[in-house]
Formats: structure tokens, sequence, C-alpha cells
């Protein structure tokens, strides 16, 4: 057997793409440390795969705790022959790599390790014989839930990927699609999280490059790809110093994907809801319907995560949606809205008073302007006389403002104006009269 990779199989078309290229993982497993080539990750989902299928449907293990799987599956799967030396040290390297899983804590538990990705396995010419370590066996079962958080994987998509660093940046954001943005990273735990030795990619650039940038165009590239990704920053002065990355739904063009989400109702949610669970929640709840509980479950979710709990996701929304929590939660935005547009109309009221308080302020400003300016255009000895007439009138805090300002004083200008106005406008108007007569 050559190292030679033999087509046995065209590349399926779309109708021949079924519902068994889903593949149910459990979460706490798709988030790993991901220090294994990506033919051997792919070779584990397949083995995982398998697995969930044989507890389903009570396959037991031999005598010797061993499960059995044929290779014309990996074979379908792959596209290719296997190589049988290549799958032997692709298996050998699952068995001595430690597996960190949980990696993200994204169900609320620790990270764990202390186990390889397989316990043993064996080769034979149409089949692979293996054991899982029973931490993982205990995760797949769902002993663990609930905890265990399952995530849909497309495989036909995911093998679509050749590059280990698109294949696994593709799927974290399959993943986070519904709130539309990955966790933050700081570069130490991204290194880690996509199993980079200490010497791999120490300059910022090539890390950028290889392991960051070029990932996200090959995967906004791709055809096949269900997402659009793009990468944020964190910066400290010119230094990046972490990182996220924010993701956005698009069609696809080669590949149909088998969308979960079978309404926007559910876009929100922060795990995944499977299509038949959808499904159901559709025969009981109108659609915008559905998005209220499921907000009205992330707030208190929330509310829990702050407590120190782990939220369960998946039963929150199982609750609010069939209790109903939207009634409460429309209710409330009823009372927002109504609360709101009373807010807005009292406003309103309070603005439009004030610009026509403003417009009589100005008018006042202006008339006390004009009767000054009249009052000025008297000569010195009337206009001493008015003053003295005008400060006889005043009480003595007043009268105190207007020795030190005259008619000036911001406290007396109007009533200077009013005084003046109503005593001798019409004088000095005559007076002004007759300065033109004798003029002309």
């Amino acid at each position: 057997m050559t190292g030679k990779r033999r087509m046995v199989k065209p590349k399926q078309t779309k109708n021949e793409l079924v519902k068994s290229d889903l593949i149910k993982t459990p979460q706490s497993l798709i988030h790993i440390r991901h220090k294994i080539t990506l033919s051997q990750y792919k070779y584990w989902i397949l083995m995982l795969r398998e697995l969930r299928r044989q507890f389903d449907s009570g396959i037991p293990t031999d005598e010797k705790g061993f499960r059995s799987m044929p290779l014309k599956l990996f074979e379908k799967a792959f596209g290719y022959e296997i190589n049988r030396t290549m799958l032997w040290n692709d298996m050998l390297a699952l068995k001595n790599e430690t597996l960190s899983y949980n990696f993200l804590s994204k169900d609320g538990g620790a990270v764990q390790y202390g186990a390889g990705f397989i316990s043993e396995w064996k080769v034979f010419a149409t089949r692979l014989e293996f054991k899982f370590p029973s931490v993982i066996e205990d995760v797949v079962r769902g002993l663990d839930e609930p905890k265990a958080i399952f995530q849909l994987l497309n495989w036909e998509i995911f093998n679509h990927f050749s590059g280990k660093y698109e294949a696994i940046i593709y799927k974290l954001c399959r993943d986070y699609r519904g709130v539309k943005k990955t966790p933050y990273f700081d570069l130490a735990k991204f290194r880690d999280y996509m199993g980079l030795s200490d010497g791999e990619y120490k300059e910022f650039r090539d890390l950028n490059k290889f392991v960051i940038s070029n990932p996200v165009k090959a995967i906004n590239r791709s055809e096949a790809s269900d997402i659009r990704v793009d990468v944020e920053f964190e910066r400290q002065g010119r230094k990046v110093i972490g990182l996220r990355f924010m993701i956005e739904q698009k069609a696809q063009t080669v590949i149909p994907f088998p969308e979960t989400d079978l309404t926007d109702a559910f876009r929100f949610a922060k795990v995944n809801i499977e299509p038949a669970m959808q499904k159901k929640y559709l025969e009981m709840r109108k659609e915008d319907e559905i998005e209220v509980c499921i907000e009205r479950a992330n707030e208190y979710g929330e509310q829990q995560a702050r407590k120190g709990k782990d939220p369960n996701y998946g039963a929150l929304y199982r609750a609010a949606i069939t209790e109903g929590w939207h009634s409460q939660k429309l209710e409330q935005k009823a009372k927002e809205e109504t609360a709101e547009r009373r807010r807005k109309a009292t406003q309103a009221v309070a603005e439009s008073q004030a610009m026509a308080q403003a417009a009589r302020d100005r008018e006042e400003t202006e008339r006390v302007s004009r009767i000054l300016s009249d009052f000025h255009e008297l000569d010195e000895d009337t206009q001493d006389e008015i003053r003295e007439q005008f400060r006889a009138t005043l009480a003595i805090p007043l009268r105190k403002s207007f020795d030190k300002q005259g008619e000036a004083a911001p406290m007396v200008k109007s009533i200077f104006a009013e005084f003046f106005s109503s005593r001798y406008g019409k004088a000095s108007s005559r007076q002004e009269k007759a300065s033109e007569d004798t003029t002309e």
C-alpha cells in the first residue's frame, strides 16, 4: 500500500447530501486544545459520531470493551482510500496526545485534562476497532447532562477545509454564530487553543498571516462555508494583545447546508437548538413569541451567571417557551413603551414651553434694550433727574444694586425700563419730535 490517496467516489452533488452529514457532537468536545493534525481531528470526530450512534442504537462493546467501525465509512467521508500505515500513525498520535476539553468553558464547566483522545485501537483490513477514555464516553453518553451542550457540525463543510487552522476557526465560529462573535482570547490563550508550540509563529506578523488572516480569508472565499468571519484585534498602544472573531451568516453557492435555525426567531440562542426541537417550539408559539422567550431566558441566564451559577440555556429555553415567558416580557415591554411615550410627551411639552419662554425672554430683552436706548438719548440732566425719581421708588436691596450699576444693573434693568416707559416714554417721544422740528 502506498502513501498516495486514491479517489474512490466523486464529490457529492447537492441532491446526494443527506441528513447523516450532520454530526452531533458534545460542545465540550468541540472546544478542545487543537494540537492534533486536521486529519487526526477528522478521524476523531467521525469516531465520536459512531460512538454516539452506537449508544443511541443500544449497540454494546465487544467482550474486551472495543467498538468497531468499517473503514469504508471513513473513506466515504474523506472521499479517498485510507492508507493503513498512515491510519495507524494517526491513531497513535490520538492516543499519545493529552486531551484538554471544554477549553472555552462555554457550558460553565472547568477545563479538564488527563486522557488521550483515544485509549486503545486495532487496525484490520476492513475495520477499525477503538476504545475511548471513560471521561469521553461519559460526555458523549450524556452522563454529565445538563452541562453537555450539543452542536451540529456539517461534515461536508468541515471536510471541505484542507487547512488545520481554517477548519478550527470555522468550527469555533460556527458554534458562536448565534451571538455573532466568539469569546475574547488573549494571544497566549489563542495560541494554546490553536495547538501552537512555544516556538511556532513567535512573531505576531507570522501568527497573524498563517494562523489568523489567511485562514479567515480561506473561510470567506469558500463557496461551501455558511458563515463569513472577520477578526477584531484588541490593542495596547500599537501592540496586539488579543482578539475575537465576528461572525455573519452567508449563503453557500455549492453545498446546501441544512440550516439548523428554521427561523430567525432562534438567532439569539446562546446554544444550538436542534431542528426537531425548533419545529416543536414553532408548533407551540409564534415566531415573535419565541424570540421574546429566548430574550427573557438569556436575561435570566445572565442573572444566574452574575450570581456564580452555571446557566443551562437549553433548559431555560425549554421552560421559557413551554411556560410562555414571553407574556411577562411583552407586558414589561408594553409598560416600558407606554412610559417612554409619556416621557417623550412630557419632554416635548417641556421643550415647547422652554422654547416659548425663551422667545418671550428675547422679546423682553429687546424691548428693554430699545427703552434704555431711548433713555440714553436724553440729555444728561434729564437722565439724572429720572434716575433720582426712580431711585426713590426702590426698596433698599434694589437701591444698593442701582447705586452700584445704575439702570444697567440686572436686578433693576426691567423695572427701570417699565418706570421710564410708563412715565416718560411719551414725553421723550415729544422731545425727540421737537428736536427733529428744530433741526428742520
